[in-house]
């Protein structure tokens, strides 16, 4: 397998790659068989709810958008090739961007795509979600939605990063488009994780503040930017729309009104909107159960053409339900859970299933609440977090509930691939705070806990000198919490009971286990957590799913654990954490990019923002044997049915 990133090798050949227009690479033509339907399986409780491209953080999840909504539009940039976690400039709408005047212009090219309306893809459309994704994320545009049915939002939103380091974005001909920065960036960094937030959407179809409402250039009002007012609380030299729009008007009326169609499950397979597309693959039928079936769209500009007739997802309610479907050999695609692993054979043997474990480019962990007024004082203390991960038994959870699949996690960079470039020597080389339970009791009596095994361990000694628990933590407040995780998967059940179990014995906490279906635990826990508005309703969570490196494609940690971003579910906040993070967006050379890479990490494994959990595959993928095309399965959990065929 090549290098996670290029430029780590080869970072002259890279940077002349970024600042050259670049054409598209197509492979050469392959016998496949012809129709057929694809049954690929969803995991328990992870279906899609949301269609628009322009998630918000509560929608802001695989099953949303590298399983559904990218077949229908993909992404301006592409990521992930043949299994590596890299540009793929065959799938990309457009030409790898050119960046000059010392980085703080980057040159966007579309290739002649088609809607399959028989519109031309152009500059507009990118304009268009510009404008859109701008208001959207405007501070000062006013609160739409509710907590059940949130308002237009974007789940990769960061403080001061996109759009809000553009200084302007200008249609400079029918298919460029040129972005003046606010500063100088590395050019990968950008490319990766900002340039990759942008998908182009059809403005001919969707500019429209109603679904009986002509198309208008409604979006129009916020283009024009203006330099972010110190009220807006953004960081310096942050850029805004001039006019972002109302919840009636304007750009932000737009997207308020392709979020609540994209909240209307039911019309989903008969909405005009979504029958507008530019992705290999159109919607044909939908529950809102999480049933989908989509057909190729025979308009498809890209490369390779879908030769399969369909692909089915179907949805599934507990790994129980899913098993029985794969034995009975119902599905093209489907998973062995990992407590089912000796029937692996058989499977193979009865009903020609194949076995390959889909791992990806992600990272695992349980979610502290910081901003939870009860619990978020414990949670901020760094001996607290030292001793909790020091009872989360990485290596049992592996040999016992995973079959022996997976590696132990260290820190926010995925140890995917194998000796990935981008992990730092201190976070590859083992735990750093090992299943220890000794250590984990010291570190509480140490400060100030009265710790009773098996018991109810208290706060012995509040207040915030050396010794005591610390600042907001009462006098005899016990070390009581629920964990939120995701239904329906054994794997992740096993994990949490055995946590519980070792949390109560060796340090008297108690972890109450709560669950629900994972689309809702995501939503729960990425709904604008903020100190100044809590979240009250949930501690401690597990989506059951790790963090896919997707939109943030380089592993510099921006959308999860910056302070304020969309995806920051806890909203953790560390002024060292944000200035770590900001060095790797501006380092000029190879050297510099990895010295900085490697110290956000490691400050990160030390402080423990996350609970690290173990980093197992994300599917142990059963297909049938007959299916071509599959593998190498998507390194950040996409799917590629423009490929599949049978033979």
């Amino acid at each position: 397998m090549r290098n996670r990133h290029l430029w780590l090798t080869t970072a002259l050949a890279l940077s002349a790659a970024l600042l050259v227009a670049a054409c598209s690479s197509g492979g050469g033509a392959t016998s496949k068989s012809t129709g057929g339907t694809v049954t690929f399986a969803e995991t328990p409780g992870n279906t899609p709810n949301y269609i628009s491209p322009m998630t918000s953080g509560a929608y802001y999840s695989v099953a949303n958008t590298s399983e559904f909504s990218y077949a229908f539009y993909p992404g301006l940039y592409w990521f992930g090739d043949h299994g590596e976690p890299i540009l793929n400039k065959t799938l990309s709408v457009a030409y790898v961007p050119v960046f000059s005047d010392h980085n703080t212009v980057a040159t966007v090219t579309l290739k002649h795509w088609f809607w399959s309306n028989g519109h031309p893809i152009t500059a507009r459309d990118i304009i268009f979600w510009m404008n859109l994704l701008s208001a959207s994320v405007d501070p000062s545009t006013p609160t739409i939605g509710s907590s059940s049915a949130p308002g237009p939002g974007w789940g990769a939103a960061v403080p001061g990063g996109f759009p809000q380091n553009v200084v302007s974005y200008t249609q400079t001909g029918t298919y460029t488009v040129r972005f003046k920065l606010n500063a100088s960036y590395n050019p990968l960094w950008y490319t990766y994780n900002e340039l990759s937030q942008i998908n182009p959407i059809p403005q001919n179809a969707w500019d429209k503040l109603s679904a009986s409402g002509p198309i208008g250039n409604y979006d129009m009002s916020a283009e024009a930017r203006i330099l972010a007012p110190a009220s807006a609380g953004l960081p310096a030299n942050s850029y805004l729309p001039a006019n972002p729009g109302t919840a009636t008007t304007g750009a932000l009326a737009v997207a308020q009104f392709i979020n609540s169609q994209s909240q209307d499950l039911s019309t989903y397979a008969t909405n005009p909107l979504w029958k507008v597309v530019a992705g290999p693959f159109k919607l044909s039928q939908f529950t809102a159960s999480g049933y989908v079936k989509m057909v190729p769209n025979k308009a498809y500009s890209g490369y390779p053409k879908p030769t399969i007739s369909a692909l089915v997802e179907e949805p599934f309610t507990s790994d129980a339900a899913e098993f029985n479907a794969l034995r009975a050999g119902n599905l093209t695609i489907g998973y062995i859970p990992s407590q089912d692993l000796a029937q692996k054979v058989s499977l193979e043997k009865t009903q020609g299933y194949s076995f390959s474990p889909w791992y990806s480019y992600s990272d695992a962990y349980s979610l502290y609440n910081f901003t939870n007024p009860t619990v978020g004082p414990i949670f901020k203390q760094l001996y607290f977090r030292q001793a909790f991960q020091s009872l989360v038994n990485q290596p049992q959870y592996i040999k016992d509930f995973a079959g022996g699949f997976g590696t132990i996690n260290n820190g926010p960079v995925p140890g995917y691939p194998s000796r990935n470039p981008d992990e730092s020597p201190l976070e590859a080389k083992g735990q750093y705070y090992p299943f220890d339970p000794s250590k984990a009791a010291s570190l509480l009596k140490d400060n100030g806990w009265t710790v009773n095994p098996g018991g109810v361990t208290v706060c012995g000694k509040p207040g915030t000198a050396s010794g005591d628990c610390g600042s907001g933590i009462a006098a005899n407040q016990a070390l009581t919490f629920t964990m939120l995780y995701a239904s329906g998967n054994t794997e992740l059940t096993n994990e949490m009971e055995a946590m519980q179990s070792t949390m109560k014995s060796v340090l008297g906490l108690t972890l109450n286990l709560k669950t629900a279906p994972g689309s809702q635990v995501f939503s729960t826990t990425l709904n604008g957590c903020t100190f100044a508005t809590p979240c009250t309703n949930w501690e401690l969570a597990d989506w059951g799913a790790a963090w896919v490196y997707s939109l943030d494609y380089l592993p510099t940690g921006g959308e999860i654990v910056a302070t304020g971003a969309a995806s920051n579910g806890g909203d953790y906040s560390n002024p060292t954490n944000d200035a770590n993070i900001a060095a790797t967006h501006t380092a000029p050379s190879q050297t510099a990019e990895i010295a900085a890479l490697f110290k956000y990490q490691d400050y990160l494994v030390q402080q423990l923002p996350l609970v690290w959990m173990p980093n197992t595959p994300y599917l142990l993928t059963m297909y049938k044997s007959n299916l071509k095309g599959l593998l190498p399965q998507g390194v950040y959990e996409e799917l590629y049915p423009q490929y599949y065929s049978f033979g």
